[in-house]
């Protein structure tokens, strides 16, 4: 008995998202009934995979000691960010429009900082923004900027991390197949609101799941994040941080951060591909991309920052 009580406490162990609740109790009863181990709290119930299909899964590392990025306080910026709320524009001029898709709107400069009347906020692609004074020729005082074209904004998120970390997390969402959109759900559906996951759980190519955001969370992996982080939504800022402590507990952090040399590279996608099923060597069985694939777009996105 004692030997089949270690053996099942180094399975738990061994694989804490893998083990069923219905795994543990058989194990359990052959224990008897006088063994001193506990089953855990059964995980929230999930719908049964449709015949066919198979429900996706997707690691998370317990948490660590394990060193990661250090996030600014407040909306200071690693450089030097505006103490105010604010928001930067990109390299080329983009437009304030007046609802989220709206064509035209008033001009906005590359390359400037536009102050603003509270933090910026998100819906779908874009940044939600109010003015804190008037942009020449523009009667709008709120309105909306394509998230593709700003740089920075004191709402915080990618901007503020190094750019060989930015060009790796570039390199994740493109494997993903999401690239710069932290609305898509599996499947390319997309959402608008960032109040929370979306929960929105679908099936396609023999596969069930509600992976959403630019890193395509599983519904339980954000709420376990999210509780640990404190995160109270699933804005692209929300997301850069749950990403980096993933990132961060799976040991992977030094090599993300000098991931400009090769081996820190390929170092850094074998000890995520059991998070992400598109990184190569993961243990889904999903489509993944080869090393030197994701090395080549890696170089791309490092070049751009």
């Amino acid at each position: 008995m004692k030997r089949l009580e270690a053996a099942l406490l180094a399975l738990l162990l061994a694989a804490p998202t893998l083990v069923s609740a219905q795994a543990f109790g058989d194990l359990l009863s052959q224990a008897g009934s006088g063994s001193d181990v506990s089953a855990p709290p059964p995980p929230a119930a999930m719908p049964p995979a449709a015949v066919g299909f198979t429900e996706a899964r997707q690691y998370l590392p317990p948490d660590n000691d394990n060193p990661g990025f250090k996030w600014p306080d407040g909306n200071i910026s690693r450089g030097a960010a505006p103490a105010e709320d604010f928001f930067k524009t990109g390299k080329d001029q983009t437009y304030l429009a007046a609802a989220a898709g709206a064509a035209g709107g008033c001009a906005l400069a590359a390359n400037t900082v536009y102050r603003t009347a509270g933090k910026p906020g998100f819906e779908g692609d874009y940044m939600v923004v109010r003015l804190a004074g008037q942009v020449p020729g523009c009667g709008l005082q709120k309105g909306y900027v394509n998230m593709s074209n700003v740089s920075a904004s004191s709402a915080g998120g990618a901007w503020e991390l190094p750019r060989n970390v930015r060009a790796f997390l570039d390199t994740l969402a493109y494997a993903e197949g999401v690239n710069k959109h932290y609305n898509y759900i599996f499947t390319f559906v997309t959402f608008s609101s960032y109040a929370d996951h979306p929960r929105r759980r679908i099936c396609s190519g023999h596969l069930c799941s509600d992976a959403a955001g630019r890193y395509q969370f599983l519904s339980s992996t954000w709420d376990s994040l999210a509780s640990s982080l404190g995160l109270a939504d699933f804005t692209p800022p929300s997301q850069e941080k749950a990403v980096m402590e993933i990132i961060r507990r799976a040991g992977a952090y030094k090599s993300v951060e000098k991931s400009n040399v090769y081996a820190n590279f390929t170092a850094a996608l074998r000890r995520l591909n059991g998070t992400w099923a598109s990184l190569p060597g993961s243990p889904y069985g999903q489509p993944t991309h080869s090393s030197a694939a994701l090395w080549k777009y890696y170089k791309t996105a490092l070049a751009r920052y």
